[in-house]
This record gives structure tokens, sequence and C-alpha cells, in this order.
């Protein structure tokens, strides 16, 4: 994120509030996912008051939706091939999902954090793409168009299951705001993870910048599946 050196007492501090940022908006995002997984279940006694109303773009009976399913519904975005998609339904349900933001001009943080997926990416194998989906959504989508964020692509050897996504400002800004990553300008985006299983309902997010193999440790085993 920062151009800056990295070691400093401003950045341990930055560093800690950052961790517990993590467990706070860990915390926040499974709390939400469940009460509004309770919602939507017939024994909600107003489930109409409760579910958002982007929850009626998804056309998945009521008393089948989950909480992600119900939070994250009707966010469209737009890939590295230029192709419309549904953060939900295409990457998130029936899949485990890694997700984070970044933006392609970012010379701090994001280098080491696309390591870090690209270790994760290599220890995934042909599960990626088929169990598990990658998705890095960028903070800066008037510069970071389908052309650049294809070239980055390739840049970092993404194979298919690792998905750039971008879109018009509105498109972006209202994903990064529902799943908790919005920044107001690009170098000031968070460097968390969030990964998740839709089918276990286990959601986490996790300190982007943690020693590579901790992080992919903890991604892996909150996916699920062999390690």
């Amino acid at each position: 994120m920062s151009q800056t050196p990295m070691p400093s007492l401003r950045h341990a501090r930055r560093s800690l509030v950052a961790a517990a940022a993590v467990i706070a908006l860990a915390a926040a995002l499974a709390v939400a996912f469940a009460g509004l997984a309770r919602a939507a279940t017939p024994q909600a006694a107003t489930p109409q008051a409760t579910i958002p109303r982007a929850a009626t773009a998804d056309d998945t009976p009521a008393q089948t939706r989950n909480g992600a399913a119900i939070y994250l519904a009707g966010l469209a975005l737009v890939d590295q091939n230029g192709k419309t998609v549904d953060l939900y339904k295409d990457y998130i349900a029936g899949h485990g999902i890694v997700l984070h933001s970044f933006f392609t001009r970012c010379e701090g943080s994001c280098p080491v954090m696309m390591t870090t997926l690209q270790a994760l990416q290599k220890r995934l194998g042909p599960r990626l793409g088929r169990d598990v989906q990658i998705v890095s959504i960028t903070v800066d989508p008037g510069h970071d168009t389908p052309e650049v964020l294809a070239a980055y692509a390739r840049r970092v050897q993404a194979k298919p299951g690792w998905h750039f996504l971008g879109g018009s400002s509105e498109q972006v800004n209202t994903a990064l705001r529902r799943i908790g990553q919005y920044a107001d300008a690009p170098e000031n985006h968070m460097n968390l993870i969030i990964v998740g299983n839709e089918s276990s309902g286990d959601w986490r997010k996790l300190h982007g910048l943690a020693p590579l193999r901790e992080v992919v440790e903890q991604l892996l085993d909150a996916v699920g599946g062999p390690h």
C-alpha cells in the first residue's frame, strides 16, 4: 500500500491496530452472515424487514439461502476479460473463496500479498477454480481497466480460478463497502484477506502481511479440504 520503508515505531503501532481490526471485522462479518441466515429461515417472524433489498435480486428460495447469499447478493463487477460477473453467484456459491483488495500500481503491500496468493495457488493445485476461487478486486477502477487487470494477471502468473475484478467506481465501491474493504484512496486500501467456505459457514479475515507460510496454512484451513 505505502511506498515508504516498512520498519518504524509508527509501522509497529499500525500493525497492532491492523491486527485488532482483523478480529473486529471477522466477528462483524460472521455476525452479519449468521444473523441474515437466521432471518431467511421460515421461523423468522418478519423476514421482509430484516433481509436487505439486494437480496430481492437473488432468485434462490428464501428457505434455502444462507447469510452470504443474502448479504452479498447482486454485486455486479467486471472481470479482466471485460465480462460482467456476479460476485456471489459466479465465485462464492458452492466454493471456498479467498477475497482481497489491491491495485495494480501498488508497490508496497500488494506485491507481498500477491506472493502469498501465488504460494496458495501452488498449494491448491487442481482445486483452484474447481473447489476454491481467488478474487482480487481493484480499489483503483479508473486506472485498472480490464486490459490493465489482464496484464497484471499475466504478470503474477495467475491460473484459471484466480480472478481480477473491477468495473465502474459505483460498482467497485458498492462491493468493497459490502465486504468491508472500502478505501477512500487506493493507497489506503486494507491489507486484509477475507476467506470463507459457504458450505461450512466458516468466514475469517486474515492479516495479509503476516508470514507467508502462516497465512497460506490459515487460508487452506478456512476453505476446507486437503492441505
